[in-house]
């Protein structure tokens, strides 16, 4: 009996250890014990995989998995190698805790009133000319404002509400997230980089454009992104890989992409690709680090100024160069 006190000094992990008295049939040896059936029936069939047969023992109320000698060691590794994965499957999953900010509807309101300002403002061809956008004058005239301006400048009223609608309800989503100030500046670069992206792909032919909906779509980008990203961070901390959860964001991202950004009539689709994926590699990274940038939280007002005074400086360089 000496070799079941062996297998009890092994068994590690399990609900109780072998009962010292337990006296097994002779040839066999006990390798492991437990309160619940279902949980020994389980470790049973374990053993039966390998090929080989066991026996359970009822005593005092515990259950004793017994094998033969011979296989007695390989039968208790296998045993414990399944307690070890179902102990490691119960063990509760970290769970994502997700930012939350205020609305930003003041920020929201200011982005409307820019824009409905700007487009008041415009009320010469003039002004439209010093500020759109102008691949060969970005390219080769190193007017680089032209890619902010021309986010501010709008051709009609159906073009303007469109832009806002879509600019602002992308916007409040954004700034749940990332806080009114960084998510603004975000929206800005994204709309900045695609507007410059869009100029390159078009010069050395002239292409002028207008509309905030470069920026609107790197919003989209922005939203697609993050959603990507956490997706992927969630999936891995559950070890679920089977369902390929990230294609969910990526899936709406896309037909909102092509669903909004694509159509007849005088759309910029470069425009709206180029800040879409600028927003979504923007997305992706502040995703990232967002630890990182939820530190900037200190210099919120300079951030959150920031946006402004690149429009200042852009039309005040567009104006004095007009």
């Amino acid at each position: 009996m000496g070799h079941a006190h062996g297998m009890a000094s092994l068994n590690v992990g399990f609900s109780r250890e072998i009962p010292a008295d337990f006296e097994p049939p002779e040839g066999l040896a006990p390798i492991v014990a437990f309160e619940d059936f279902q949980e020994a029936s389980e470790a049973g069939l374990g053993i039966l995989a390998m090929g080989n047969p066991y026996w359970t023992f009822l005593y005092n109320d515990r259950y004793v998995i017994c094998v033969s000698d011979q296989i007695a060691e390989a039968a208790l590794k296998e045993v414990s190698k399944i307690a070890m994965l179902k102990a490691r499957e119960a063990k509760p999953h970290p769970v994502l805790e997700m930012p939350e900010h205020s609305s930003g509807a003041p920020s929201v309101l200011l982005y409307l009133l820019i824009l409905v300002g700007c487009f008041v403002w415009k009320s010469s061809s003039a002004i439209v000319e010093a500020g759109r956008l102008d691949s060969a004058a970005i390219l080769a005239g190193g007017e680089w404002w032209r890619a902010i301006t021309a986010l501010t400048l709008h051709s009609d009223i159906v073009h303007l509400a469109s832009n806002i609608v879509g600019g602002a309800g992308f916007a409040f989503l954004l700034t749940r997230f990332f806080g009114s100030a960084l998510a603004w500046l975000l929206i800005l670069v994204a709309g900045v980089a695609g507007n410059l992206i869009n100029a390159a792909v078009h010069y050395p032919e002239a292409h002028l454009s207008i509309g905030a909906s470069t920026a609107v779509f790197g919003a989209l980008g922005l939203l697609t992104g993050v959603g990507i990203w956490f997706s992927v961070i969630e999936l891995r901390a559950q070890r679920r890989w089977l369902f390929p959860q990230w294609m969910i964001p990526a899936f709406g991202g896309f037909t909102l992409l092509s669903l909004l950004g694509a159509g007849e009539g005088r759309i910029d689709v470069g425009a709206h690709i180029s800040g879409f994926g600028c927003g979504l590699i923007l997305g992706l990274l502040a995703a990232w680090r967002y630890v990182w940038l939820e530190g900037l939280g200190r210099f919120r007002l300079l951030i959150a100024g920031l946006p402004i005074v690149l429009l200042v400086v852009a039309w005040w360089a567009a104006l004095l160069t007009a």
